[in-house]
C-alpha cells in the first residue's frame, strides 16, 4: 500500500490529491482504510516523503531537479518533456534562461496548484539540440540579428559579419553557432547559406523543408531501383495470387490525391454482406534491405503540404505501379470481411491479391451520390457502404470510441504563395465510409496477427495511452468555467466518459473549443511492439494496415502478415530488435512531420492575415494569459494576440483562478471560449505572430 501511494503521487508530481481521491484511485477497500490513513500520516510526518497542504496530498518536491527536453511554444513559454508517463513541466518565459527549443536541460521543479501542472526553472543546459539555426536576418543599427521560431524571449542571436557571405535584411538564412554566449549575452553565429527572401511567400515551402531536414528528391540509387520496377512485376506475380479483378472495387480519395493506396468492394450475400478492403501491396516492390527499403525506413512517412509532398517512396511507385489506378491490374493485400445482417463480423481473411479498380471516386462525387444529386452505376454499392459505415460507427461509439471532428484549414494558394482563401475542412459522410472500413480492417488485422497459436507474437501496434491526470484536471476546469454540468457518466479518465462529454456538447457554442482542448489533453498515439490498446478508439487491439504507400509501419505489417501466411520461420529476438528500431524511427519522424505541417499551416495563415490588416473577423477566445488573450478566427482558424495594453475601455488584470481578464472598473470579463469580434492590427511573419484588437 505504501508503494502504491508513492507511485501514484510520483506519477502526478504537480497534482494535489484529497484523501478521498487517493482512496478512489487506489481502490482501497473499506476494511483497509484505517491502515491506509496510518501509512499516509507516516509518509507526511515521519518520512517527509509526502507533502500535506490544506486537506490535499502531493509528493514532496523540495529542491527537486529533473532533466528532459525543452519544448518552446510560439507564444514564448515552454514545457519540459520527460518520461511518457510523467507530466510535462511548465516553464514560464522568464524561466527559460539561455535554453533553446529542443535542448536537453536540467530544471528545478516546484509544485503546481490543484488546477495546474507543476512549474519549473531552467538551471542548466545539458546538451544543445543543434548548433545550426534557420531564421530571418533583421538589421538594427549597425548590427545584424537572427530571428528564429520558436524563439527564446530572453536570448538574442547576433550575426558575425563576413565579407564572404552575401545576405540582406529580411532574408532567411542558415547560420552556424560560433559562441553560445550567456543568458545576458547574445549567441554569436555566422551565415553559411542564404535560402531566400523571407517576405516572399513563394519561399515558404523550401524554408520549411530546410528547417526540418527534408529532401524532396531521392538518392540516385533509390530512384534507379524504383525505375527498375515495371508492369512485368505485376504480370509475373498475378498467377500466384487470388484473382479479384472481376470484383467491382473502387477508390475514394480527395480531388487532389495523386496516389491511391486503398480500394473498397462490397457485395450482398445470403447471410449479410462481404466487404473487401484492398490495400496496395507495396511490400512486393520494396524488398527487405534494398535501397528502396533503407530510404523508406529513414523517411518513415510521407509529409504533405499545399505546395508539395515529401514522399516516402519515389513517385514511380507511389503514383503509378503501387497506386490502385482505375482500369489497371494492381497487386494488393486484401482483407475480406463477412458481416451478418446485424453487422457483426462472422468471417475474416487476409491474402495477397490482384485487383482492377473500376472507378476513381472523389469524396465530393460519393457525397453527391448519397445526396441524390448525381446518379451512378455503382450507386447501390455506395448506398450499402453508407449503411454499413453508419452501423459500424454506432457499434464503435457504443464501445466507447471517441469521434473527434476538428476542422483543419484548407488553403487555396495563389501564384505568389499567398493563400487567397482559407476554409475549414468539411467532414462528409463519404469520408466516414472510408474511415469506418479502414478502422474495421486495422482492428481485425491486429486481433488476428498479434496472437499466433494463442501466444503473443511480434507485431506492430498503433497505441494510445490514457490522458495524464493533470491534463484531465485542466480539461475538467475548462468545462466548469464554461458552465458545463458534469454528470456521473462524464468521467474523462475513460473512453466512454470522454465520448459522452463530447456528445453532450455537440450543440454547444463551445463545441470546437472543448474538442480542441480534449484532444490536447490526450497523449499522442504512437507505434509500439507492445499491445497496449487505443484509448481514443476504445480498441484493445489496433494497428495501421491501410497506407503502406505513405507509412513505413504499414509496410512492416504487410510483411509480417506474409511471413505468417507463408509460415516462415523468424528469429523472434532479431525481429523484435528490428521492430523496436523501426518503430522508434517512425515515431520520431511522425513527430517531425507533425511539427513541420503545423509550422507550414501557421506561416500560410499569417500570410493570409497580412493581406487583411484592418479587417474585422469573428473569433473565439482560445487562450488567456497575464499579457492578453489569444483569439482563433472562425473561418481561417488563424490565431492572434490581443495584448492587455490594447484594451481601451478599462484596465484589465488576469484572474488566474478563473482564466479570464477582468476590468477593474466595469468588472467585464473576457473568458476562455467567449465569442468576440477582432480587427487585425499587424502581423510579424518572421516571429509568426499576429496582433489583434477587440472591436466587440
Amino acid at each position: 500500500m505504501k508503494k502504491a501511494i508513492i507511485k501514484l503521487l510520483e506519477a502526478n508530481p504537480g497534482y494535489q490529491f484529497t484523501q478521498r481521491e487517493l482512496l478512489k484511485r487506489l481502490k482501497i477497500q473499506t476494511a483497509k482504510r484505517k491502515k491506509f490513513r496510518y501509512i499516509l500520516n507516516s509518509l507526511v510526518e515521519k518520512e517527509k516523503r509526502v507533502r500535506l497542504k490544506g486537506n490535499t496530498y502531493s509528493i514532496s518536491q523540495k529542491n527537486r531537479s529533473i532533466q528532459g527536453r525543452l519544448s518552446i511554444t510560439q507564444k514564448g513559454f515552454g514545457f519540459l518533456i520527460t518520461e511518457p508517463d510523467q507530466p510535462d513541466i511548465f516553464i514560464g518565459r522568464r524561466n527559460i534562461r539561455d535554453a533553446i527549443d529542443g535542448d536537453s536541460v536540467l530544471v528545478r521543479v516546484r509544485n503546481g496548484s490543484k488546477r495546474d501542472r507543476p512549474r519549473g526553472v531552467v538551471i542548466d543546459v545539458l546538451e544543445r539540440k543543434t548548433d545550426r539555426f534557420i531564421g530571418t536576418v533583421v538589421h538594427k543599427g549597425k548590427s545584424d540579428w537572427l530571428t528564429i521560431t520558436p524563439f527564446t524571449p530572453e536570448r538574442k542571436i547576433l550575426i558575425q559579419k563576413a565579407k564572404s557571405t552575401d545576405y540582406r535584411d529580411g532574408q532567411v538564412v542558415v547560420a552556424d553557432v560560433l559562441n553560445w554566449g550567456t543568458s545576458v549575452n547574445p549567441i554569436l553565429v555566422k551565415v553559411v547559406k542564404v535560402i531566400g527572401d523571407g517576405a516572399d511567400a513563394g519561399n515558404d515551402f523550401q524554408i520549411i523543408l530546410e528547417k526540418h531536414g527534408y529532401t524532396v528528391d531521392f538518392p540516385q540509387n533509390v530512384e534507379q531501383s524504383a525505375r527498375n520496377c515495371s508492369v512485368d512485376y505485376i504480370k509475373k506475380e498475378t498467377p500466384h495470387r487470388r484473382d479479384l479483378r472481376s470484383v467491382q472495387s473502387f477508390t475514394i480519395d480527395p480531388e487532389t490525391a495523386q496516389d491511391f493506396d486503398d480500394a473498397l468492394s462490397i457485395e450482398v450475400t445470403g447471410n449479410g454482406i462481404k466487404l473487401g478492403v484492398h490495400i496496395a501491396d507495396v511490400s512486393h516492390f520494396i524488398t527487405r534491405g534494398s535501397p528502396l527499403d533503407l530510404e523508406a525506413f529513414k523517411r518513415s512517412n510521407s509529409v504533405y503540404f499545399s505546395e508539395g509532398v515529401v514522399h516516402m517512396i519515389p513517385e514511380t511507385l507511389s503514383g503509378d505501379l503501387c497506386s490502385l489506378k482505375p482500369d489497371e491490374d494492381r497487386l494488393a493485400m486484401t482483407a475480406l470481411i463477412d458481416l451478418d445482417r446485424d453487422w457483426n463480423v462472422t468471417r475474416f481473411d487476409v491474402f495477397p491479391s490482384v485487383i482492377r479498380s473500376c472507378c476513381r471516386f472523389t469524396y465530393k462525387m460519393v457525397q453527391e451520390i448519397l445526396d441524390e444529386k448525381k446518379t451512378h452505376s455503382l450507386k447501390d454499392k455506395i448506398k450499402l457502404l453508407e449503411k454499413l459505415s453508419k452501423n459500424l460507427f454506432k457499434k464503435r461509439t457504443e464501445m466507447g470510441s471517441i469521434d473527434f471532428d476538428i476542422p483543419e484549414p484548407i488553403f487555396s494558394i495563389g501564384k505568389e504563395g499567398i493563400p487567397h482563401e482559407i476554409r475549414p475542412s468539411e467532414r462528409l459522410q463519404s469520408h466516414r465510409i472510408v474511415e469506418e472500413c479502414m478502422l474495421l480492417a486495422n482492428r481485425l488485422v491486429a486481433e488476428r496477427y498479434g496472437i499466433i497459436n494463442g501466444k503473443p507474437a511480434p507485431f506492430v501496434y498503433r497505441t494510445h495511452k490514457k490522458p495524464k491526470s493533470e491534463d484531465i484536471t485542466s480539461f475538467l476546469l475548462l468545462l466548469k468555467r464554461i458552465g458545463f454540468s458534469l454528470q456521473k457518466k462524464h468521467d474523462p479518465h475513460t473512453s466512454r466518459g470522454m465520448r459522452d462529454i463530447l456528445e453532450d456538447v455537440e450543440d454547444s457554442a463551445y463545441k470546437g473549443l472543448i474538442e480542441s482542448v480534449a484532444l490536447r489533453a490526450m497523449s499522442k498515439a504512437n507505434y509500439s511492439v507492445e499491445r497496449r490498446g487505443h484509448f481514443g478508439l476504445a480498441f484493445q487491439h489496433y494497428t495501421h494496415f491501410t497506407s503502406p504507400i505513405r507509412r513505413y509501419p504499414d509496410l512492416l505489417v504487410h510483411r509480417r502478415i506474409k511471413d505468417i501466411l507463408e509460415k516462415k520461420t523468424v528469429k523472434t529476438q532479431h525481429l523484435m530488435e528490428f521492430l523496436h528500431s523501426a518503430l522508434d524511427q517512425a515515431n520520431q519522424m511522425e513527430l517531425r512531420a507533425l511539427n513541420a505541417e503545423r509550422e507550414y499551416i501557421k506561416i500560410k495563415q499569417f500570410r493570409w492575415l497580412n493581406e487583411r490588416i484592418g479587417d474585422s473577423f469573428n473569433g473565439i477566445i482560445s487562450g488567456v494569459t497575464h499579457f492578453g488573450i489569444f483569439v482563433e478566427l472562425e473561418e481561417s482558424l488563424a490565431e492572434g494576440l490581443v495584448h492587455i495594453d490594447s484594451f481601451e475601455d478599462d484596465d484589465y488584470s488576469f484572474d488566474e483562478d478563473h482564466y479570464c481578464l477582468r476590468g477593474r472598473k466595469s468588472k467585464k470579463e473576457y473568458r476562455l471560449g467567449d465569442e468576440v469580434v477582432v480587427g487585425v492590427l499587424d502581423v510579424i511573419i518572421e516571429r509568426q505572430r499576429a496582433n489583434f484588437t477587440i472591436e466587440s
